[in-house]
């Protein structure tokens, strides 16, 4: 029996679509701890030690995801993860050297900066193709769409922009 979009046939491909392409992100998702999150071959015989650094560098690769999508919020620009995870870890271990040693304010520059960093060097290549042919076509959208929150303010009140 052939289903027209009036009967629900339609609503049957997106879900499809839309299940197909979460599947897809999990696989890019498992590509990129693969490929980015320093997972290799470890040089140690204690698995403790082993497991201590599976852990440290799947956390590192969630604060990364985390940071992206919070550029993303703030400056109201698409950002792309994969651009995001491979960013170097110079920029994060000055966010985490302020959360050591400073103060809050010093963590907010540190902060800000990361976002300013991610901001100029992780935007989505081609937003109006993902658009056409990529995640957005699903109706997916960048979470600053979806949100009244419309700037990342300094504390002087002027926006930070990237």
């Amino acid at each position: 029996m052939a289903t027209t979009p009036s009967t629900g046939g339609d609503r049957v491909g997106k879900r499809f679509s839309l299940r197909r392409h979460y599947v897809r992100q999990m696989e890019l998702l498992f590509k990129e701890w693969k490929s980015y999150a320093n997972l290799h071959a470890f040089d140690t015989e204690n698995e403790m030690i082993t497991e201590a650094l599976i852990w440290a560098s799947l956390t590192a690769s969630a604060l990364k995801r985390f940071l992206a999508h919070a550029a993303e919020h703030l400056l109201e620009v698409a950002i792309s993860t994969r651009k995001a995870a491979m960013w170097p870890a110079y920029v994060l271990s000055e966010l985490f050297r302020s959360l050591r040693d400073g103060d809050g304010p010093w963590f907010r520059r540190a902060f800000e900066a990361t976002i300013r960093y991610l901001g100029r060097n992780a935007k989505r290549a081609h937003p109006k193709r993902d658009a056409r042919t990529g995640r957005s076509q699903l109706g997916l959208k960048p979470i600053f769409e979806l949100t009244d929150h419309k700037m990342f303010m300094a504390n002087s009140g002027k926006p930070v922009a990237a």
